[in-house]
């Protein structure tokens, strides 16, 4: 990984925290001046040859979990795109769409696919589940023609009861519409007109 990349992957954690990188050094006990001199390629001390140290990344990471991520995707700025959390899925919950906890980033970096994305991500104390999110374009489908079309593919619904699931839209023999989310959960059966929108799952990180 080069520096570009590593200071990719800072500036767009700073970003995404809403700090500066001064702010995200001290959150994680290190000197202003070895993240910024870093970034800035500052001349003095030949710091514009230098990388950050193991011990700092582990700081920066341990501090900021998120900044792990970043940097595996780390590529230059131009290349990444901004995708804004919706909610957090529960799969306890009959994978149950609920809103942000105050811990959760807003948004998160992807790779720039020339395409609009908005995230869904994963409530769940599972380390493997901690980074997995749904992406699904910005587009909500409201027209009952077009929501049929949807019916065997991943979606986020949401009913008139203001309630939204994740789950695989299917038709039940008795001509309701219903959602069912591996491993087998079966959610409950809105009639179509029951559904307010449906949103496509266009792809999702593991």
């Amino acid at each position: 990984m080069n520096r570009n990349q590593i200071k990719s992957a800072l500036l767009n954690c700073a970003r995404t925290h809403s700090i500066s990188l001064s702010e995200l050094a001290r959150e994680a006990g290190i000197a202003p001046s070895t993240i910024s001199s870093f970034v800035n390629d500052a001349k003095s001390g030949n710091r514009d040859k230098q990388y950050l140290s193991t011990k700092t990344i582990s700081k920066l990471t341990k501090k900021f979990p998120d900044l792990a991520t970043f940097l595996q995707i780390a590529q230059p700025l131009h290349d990444l795109r901004e995708a804004r959390y919706l909610g957090l899925v529960n799969p306890e919950n009959n994978w149950e769409i609920t809103a942000l906890s105050p811990d959760t980033p807003g948004s998160t970096m992807i790779k720039d696919y020339g395409q609009e994305y908005v995230a869904f991500g994963m409530a769940s104390s599972e380390i493997m589940n901690q980074t997995r999110a749904y992406f699904c374009k910005p587009e909500m489908i409201t027209e009952h023609d077009e929501i049929i079309k949807c019916i065997g593919k991943l979606v986020v619904a949401e009913c008139t009861t203001n309630c939204r699931h994740l789950g695989y839209l299917t038709n039940s023999t008795n001509q309701k519409l219903k959602l069912v989310m591996l491993p087998g959960t079966n959610i409950a059966e809105p009639k179509l007109h029951d559904i307010k929108w449906v949103m496509l799952v266009d792809w999702i990180r593991p």
